[in-house]
């Protein structure tokens, strides 16, 4: 709604351009709004002690000095009394004049004044009364003010901090998010590099077979089990960081370790390392090829039926890494048999296989594989081991899961009370339960003695 200008004498004033005044004040505010972009007002709880423009601080209304003034002298009238008469005149006359004053008060007192002065004491009593009163509502109402305040101020600081951890903490998934699918991008590009700069060599007739009888004719490589190890089980360099713990599993061998299912060969590559006497047998062409091309000694064929070959306690140990998932529970029975007939006695047996206790790892990783044939409890392979008179020496529980990816607790702080802190810790372990069950380690590998 408008509303005109009018000047002193109520006519409307001309002199007054209403729209440029308002553009100006438009102007002015865009120009303070641009100036003032990056300042930011402080949220700090120092900002509800109040002070006006006088230095005056807001709840010492009831310490005034005025108001102290009024409640020590309000009751005036009592100093209007005879005995406040005095003069500064001496003897008889003095006296006189002394005696007539009080006498002219007591009149006007208790005669002319009595009414008014009565009414006016009455009047300020209730007026200093009041003040008082109203002192104290004031103060106890800007105290209230300050600390609900302070309370409103704390809790947009709480927000604020609450808001920056959320986006922390989703800016850390989305990095983990994108830095393991930067690792698989990786992983293809550099399995397809490989593949076609050594193609000839991928694909050419197989090497030496791993067993006797073998047929004459070669068959030539196939890589696409070789392309999915290379997209989702990861690079060489990260399994072969994984799998650093076996040569110290494996450290005192007293014979040639045979690694079933080689794959490309990184093992084998940490066992020369070490100075352990190894070698490798894998059913996969394009595997078996990748691994010798990089100086391994790998034979293509069947694992079991390369171990029946073997003359009996002629082995220092036997590893097979993922490999117990691919198997049927007959060939899980036999490779058993096999390793405590073909290892000699003290000599270490280690089977990794992913870990079907962790829902991600049964999901991601075991079914991804379509060669899978059934996931292995750790419980079902210690079974297996010992039914074929092996020892169960440790199961290690390997690849945990990136915290980024888990669930995670509720903070607790000292603004929570008892109840919801016991609430909040609850909920917390409850969190903690399912991370074991969603986010469990993903791998594990059973060390097991002949």
């Amino acid at each position: 709604m408008s509303q005109t200008v009018r000047n002193e004498e109520g006519a409307p004033d001309a002199s007054l351009d209403i729209p440029a005044l308002m553009s100006e004040i438009r102007e002015r505010i865009k120009a303070d709004v641009e100036r003032n972009r990056d300042a930011r007002q402080s949220l700090s709880p120092l900002a509800g002690t109040f002070i006006d423009e006088r230095g005056i601080k807001y709840g010492d209304l009831q310490h005034a000095e005025n108001l102290r003034f009024l409640n020590i002298n309000y009751p005036f009238e009592a100093k209007l009394t005879p005995a406040t008469v005095v003069t500064h005149r001496q003897g008889p006359l003095g006296k006189i004049i002394v005696a007539v004053k009080r006498k002219i008060i007591s009149f006007l007192r208790e005669g002319i004044l009595a009414e008014y002065l009565s009414s006016e004491r009455v009047f300020v009593e209730h007026l200093v009364r009041h003040l008082n009163e109203t002192g104290r509502y004031i103060d106890a109402r800007d105290e209230r003010n300050k600390r609900d305040l302070e309370k409103l101020i704390q809790r947009v600081d709480d927000e604020k901090s609450h808001a920056i951890f959320a986006l922390q903490r989703q800016l850390g998934d989305m990095a983990g998010s994108f830095e393991q699918r930067l690792k698989v991008v990786d992983a293809m590009v550099r399995g397809l590099e490989g593949i076609v700069n050594n193609f000839p060599a991928y694909t050419a007739m197989g090497p030496n077979r791993a067993s006797e009888g073998a047929p004459s004719h070669e068959p030539r490589a196939d890589v696409s089990y070789l392309l999915l190890e290379n997209r989702y089980r990861g690079s060489e360099g990260e399994i072969a960081e994984r799998q650093r713990i076996y040569p110290e599993i494996f450290r005192n061998a007293s014979g040639p370790i045979v690694e079933i299912g080689s794959g490309r060969g990184e093992l084998q590559r940490l066992f020369g390392a070490a100075g352990l006497e190894s070698y490798g047998v894998d059913l996969d062409v394009a595997m078996v090829n990748v691994a010798n091309s990089q100086g391994c000694k790998t034979l293509h064929g069947d694992g079991i039926a390369h171990l029946r070959s073997l003359p009996d306690n002629s082995l220092g140990g036997l590893v097979a890494i993922q490999v117990v998932e691919h198997l049927s529970r007959e060939q899980l029975h036999e490779l058993c048999c096999l390793a405590k007939s073909k290892v000699k006695a003290g000599g270490r047996i280690a089977f990794e296989t992913i870990n079907p206790q962790s829902l991600l790892a049964l999901s991601s990783n075991y079914f991804r594989d379509p060669t899978h044939v059934w996931p292995m409890h750790p419980d079902t392979l210690g079974y297996m081991g010992t039914l074929a008179g092996l020892r169960i020496v440790e199961t290690k529980m390997l690849s945990p899961v990136s915290p980024n990816h888990l669930l995670k607790d509720i903070p607790i702080d000292s603004s929570h009370t008892p109840a919801v802190a016991d609430a909040v810790r609850r909920i917390n372990e409850n969190f903690q339960q399912l991370n074991r069950l969603l986010y469990g380690f993903q791998d594990y590998c059973l060390v097991l003695e002949a």
